[in-house]
C-alpha cells in the first residue's frame, strides 16, 4: 500500500512540471475543512477515505479514536460535502486535485477503473457492491447496522405511519396528496437522494421489493436532494424522503414515519490486493472498528456495531457481496445462581444455574481458590461435587465464562455458604462427579464437531443423534 502511494506521489511530482501550462488556468476549489474531516493535511502513509455521507460522522469519530492511539497508519476520512476539493496532498495520478466524491458510488469509483486514484485507500459505503466493483477486486468490510425509514418535517401533513403500498404509490405519482393516506391536505413533495448515493440505490431496491419485485418508475415530481440533508425536509410540511435512522437521530430535526423500515449494513470498501495485516488491524474482524472499544463510538453516531464472526456476525469480514447478517454486538446479560448442599459427610454438591440458558463453562471458587475449573454447562446448569471437605461453614462462588460464538455475558454468582458435617445425616450418595464431568465434556466435544461440519458444509445427522444420546447420559449422571 505504502509503496503504491510513494510511486503515485513520485509520478505526480514528475508530471507536475509537464502539465503546469494546462492546469495553471483551470478552476480549482480550495480545500475547506469540514467538521467530519479527521485530518486536514494527510501524508502518503495515511489511509485516505471518502464516499458516503451516511457514515462520514461515525468514521470521523472512529478515526479520531484510532489516531489518538498514535498507531500507524492514521485514518484520514473526508466528508462528502463541505466545499472545495480534497487537500492538496491528495491528488490524481496526473497531479491534479480530487473533488470530494459525494456518495457511496462516487467514492468507490475512485478505487478502480478509469477513475482510479491510488492515493484514495477506502470508500465509505451504505450499499452493497455491484458486479463491476466485485470484478475489480474490491472488498467490502461491514461494521455497523443502519435502518432506513421515511422522514418528514416534525410538523407535517403526513400521517404518523406509511404502509409499503402507500410509499410505492407516492413515488409512482399515484398518491399526490397527504389527505389520500389519512393525513392533512397538502400536495406531497417526494424526495430521493442524488444519483450515486448508496441510500438511493438501497431505497430503489426496497421500492422494488415493496412493488412485488417490479422496478418502480419514479414520477416526474420526485425531487433529487442531497442524501441525509435535512434542510429540504425540516421546514416543508409536505416533504418526505428516505433517511438513515442514525443520521436522523444525530440531527434531531425530523420525524421518522412508522409503518416501514429496512435494515442495511454499512461498509468500508478497499482494494482487495491492498488488504494487509496493517489494514486488518483497523477494518478486520479482530481490528479496532469491530472491537468492544469501538462499540460505544459507533452507538454515539446512531448506529449499532455488527457482531464479529466469533459471535455469529460478519463485522470485519472481507465480503464480495452484500450481507443480510445483521447480528449486532449486543451481549445478552446472564445471571449465574449458585446453590449448594452437603449430601454426605465431608461432601459439598454445587449447582450453578444460568439464566437465560447459555453455552459455556463455570468455575467454582472458595475464596480465591479454584475448586473446579471450566465445568461445562449442560441444559443451563453446571454441577460439581467436592469430597474431602472439612466440617464447618464454607462459602463458594461460581463464575460463568461464555463459549466463543455466543453473545452471552460473563457473570458471577452471589456467595453461597454451605455447612458441612463430619458425619452423614443422610445415606451417602455415590460421588459421580467424574462421570458427570466426562459426560458434559462429551456433549461439548460433539457440539464442536457439529459446528465444524456445518462450517465445512458436511452432513451433521450423525452428530445430531450422538448429541441427543450424550445429553441424555449427562442428564442422568449429573
Amino acid at each position: 500500500m505504502f509503496v503504491r502511494k510513494s510511486l503515485a506521489t513520485a509520478m505526480a511530482a514528475a508530471l507536475s512540471g509537464a502539465i503546469v501550462a494546462v492546469t495553471a488556468g483551470s478552476a480549482a476549489a480550495a480545500y475547506t475543512p469540514n467538521p467530519d474531516d479527521s485530518i486536514t493535511n494527510p501524508v502518503a502513509a495515511d489511509l485516505v477515505g471518502v464516499g458516503s455521507d451516511t457514515s462520514q460522522t461515525v468514521m470521523k469519530l472512529l478515526a479520531d479514536a484510532w489516531n489518538a492511539k498514535g498507531t500507524a497508519p492514521r485514518i484520514a476520512t473526508f466528508a462528502a460535502l463541505g466545499g472545495g476539493d480534497l487537500p492538496d496532498s491528495v491528488t490524481k495520478p496526473d497531479g491534479t486535485l480530487v473533488p470530494r466524491p459525494n456518495g457511496s458510488g462516487a467514492g468507490k469509483n475512485l478505487l478502480h477503473g478509469s477513475g482510479n486514484v491510488p492515493m484514495i485507500d477506502f470508500a465509505r459505503s451504505s450499499s452493497g457492491p455491484n458486479t463491476t466493483e466485485t470484478a475489480a477486486g474490491l472488498k467490502n468490510f461491514p461494521f455497523a447496522l443502519d435502518t432506513l425509514q421515511m422522514a418528514t418535517a416534525k410538523t407535517s401533513n403526513a400521517p404518523a405511519t406509511l404502509t409499503p403500498a402507500q410509499i410505492v404509490g407516492i413515488y409512482k405519482g399515484e398518491i399526490t396528496n397527504w389527505s389520500q393516506v389519512g393525513g392533512q391536505p397538502g400536495v406531497i413533495v417526494p424526495m430521493i437522494p442524488q444519483s450515486g448515493s448508496g441510500t438511493r440505490s438501497f431505497f430503489t431496491g426496497e421500492l422494488k421489493k415493496m412493488n412485488g419485485n417490479v422496478d418502480v418508475t419514479l414520477a416526474t415530481g420526485v425531487q433529487n436532494v442531497q442524501e441525509h440533508e435535512d434542510d429540504p425536509i425540516k421546514d416543508n410540511p409536505n416533504a418526505v424522503a428516505p433517511f438513515s435512522q442514525g443520521r436522523a437521530g444525530l440531527l434531531g430535526t425530523l420525524r421518522l414515519e412508522g409503518g416501514w423500515s429496512a435494515d442495511r449494513a454499512i461498509f468500508n470498501v478497499l482494494r482487495g490486493a491492498e488488504v494487509t495485516d496493517q489494514i486488518r488491524a483497523i477494518f478486520g474482524s479482530e481490528g479496532f472498528i469491530c472491537s468492544d472499544q469501538a462499540k460505544p463510538i459507533i452507538e454515539a453516531a446512531g448506529f449499532k456495531q455488527l457482531a464479529r464472526p466469533d459471535l455469529g456476525g460478519v463485522c470485519g469480514e472481507a465480503l464480495d457481496a452484500n450481507t443480510s447478517n445483521f447480528v449486532t454486538n449486543d451481549p445478552v446479560a446472564t445471571t449465574t445462581t449458585l446453590t449448594g448442599a452437603s449430601p454426605a459427610a465431608n461432601t459439598v454438591r454445587l449447582t450453578a444455574a444460568l439464566s437465560p440458558v447459555s453455552e459455556g463453562t463455570v468455575s467454582f471458587f472458595e475464596g480465591t481458590t479454584v475448586i473446579r475449573a471450566n465445568v461445562p454447562v449442560t441444559s443451563g446448569q453446571s454441577v460439581t461435587t467436592v469430597t474431602g471437605v472439612s466440617a464447618g461453614a464454607h462459602t463458594y462462588v461460581a463464575k460463568f465464562t461464555p463459549a466463543r460464538g455466543t453473545l452471552a455475558r460473563a457473570s458471577e454468582s452471589a456467595p453461597v455458604t454451605v455447612t458441612v458435617s463430619s458425619t452423614s445425616t443422610t445415606p451417602p450418595k455415590t460421588d459421580n462427579d467424574t462421570q458427570c464431568t466426562a459426560a458434559q465434556a462429551k456433549v461439548k466435544k460433539i457440539k464442536q464437531k457439529m459446528k465444524k461440519a456445518k462450517k465445512a458444509d458436511k452432513p451433521v445427522a450423525k452428530f445430531t443423534k450422538q448429541l441427543k444420546k450424550a445429553k441424555q447420559k449427562a442428564k442422568k449422571v449429573c
